[in-house]
């Protein structure tokens, strides 16, 4: 979570990135390197370091993960 207050009007979103943080093993014993996707975690990075207050760049607002644009990829495993 930002040490930064969220503006109102991203409070919501910023709420669906701290569900999707929690879900991630970053750290602790349970810790997979590389396991965030990169994509997410370029995005959540970028939104924290600039107070939930700059898209990130190329783009016109803030994502909530699930809707990061290029954030799906398909696992080898699949079709396509």
């Amino acid at each position: 979570m930002s040490s930064q207050p969220v503006p109102a009007d991203e409070q919501q979103v910023a709420a669906q990135w701290d569900q999707w943080l929690a879900q991630q093993h970053l750290s602790g014993p349970n810790a997979k390197p590389d396991s965030a996707n990169p994509v997410q975690m370029d995005h959540f990075t970028w939104y924290q370091t600039h107070g939930w207050t700059q898209p990130y760049p190329g783009e016109n607002k803030i994502y909530a993960p699930a809707d990061v644009p290029g954030a799906y990829i398909p696992s080898s495993d699949s079709d396509g």
